[in-house]
């Protein structure tokens, strides 16, 4: 495993509704939309309320410039068949030594509740886990967060390894608790990949017969 990290890649999830694409320019304005939304802020306080698209584009300069970061951007597939800005996700931190890296997700209002986080991870994990031969990947959110920790603890089965009280800091000087999650190579293998594939397969068969 080593952590350079590609200049441009493309993954696509097992139905090709999710694809996951290294950020551009293009994506600069819809990105800072996303992070200031206040869907997005209500469980990531320590975010600005503010973000122009050219601050985007000095941050995504700046993290692409950095071996141990991965960003990508999610794009969601319509019923015409294009694609849109979903969110985003990545992975950071990432460490030769331990075979370790942290991992995000956003994911955009307009797209909460409808299975994005599961292609989106599935894709993300297989990537670093099958390709990348990471050993362990940590994930951290607001302990105020519910769906996203039910979607770790129920949907994917994944441990929570403690509480980190008073972790983040907010843009008003107040403090949120933090669950901190971790999944080991594994554990993907042996139950997480799994699941989440049962997990797509099932959404996937429900909306066919919708739309039958």
């Amino acid at each position: 495993m080593d952590s350079e990290t590609p200049a441009t890649l493309t993954l696509y999830s097992p139905s090709r509704r999710v694809k996951l694409v290294t950020p551009s320019q293009a994506d600069d304005e819809a990105v800072a939309i996303l992070r200031t939304h206040p869907v997005t802020l209500r469980f990531l306080k320590f975010l600005p309320e503010t973000m122009t698209a050219e601050e985007v584009r000095e941050r995504r300069e700046n993290r692409a410039k950095d071996s141990h970061t991965l960003d990508l951007i999610v794009y969601v597939r319509g019923e015409d068949g294009s694609y849109e800005i979903g969110g985003s996700t990545g992975v950071f931190n990432m460490d030769d030594l331990q075979k370790s890296c942290e991992a995000g997700i956003l994911v955009a209002p307009k797209f909460q509740g409808q299975g994005v986080s599961t292609e989106v991870f599935y894709t993300l994990f297989a990537y670093a886990f099958e390709e990348k031969g990471f050993h362990r990947i940590s994930m951290e959110t607001s302990m105020e967060n519910l769906p996203m920790r039910g979607w770790l603890e129920k949907t994917a089965d994944i441990r929570q390894e403690g509480i980190k009280k008073e972790w983040w800091t907010d843009m008003a000087g107040g403090w949120t608790d933090v669950g901190s999650y971790a999944i080991l190579d594994r554990e993907w293998r042996d139950k997480v990949k799994e699941r989440l594939e049962k997990k797509m397969t099932s959404r996937n068969q429900t909306e066919g017969k919708i739309a039958a």
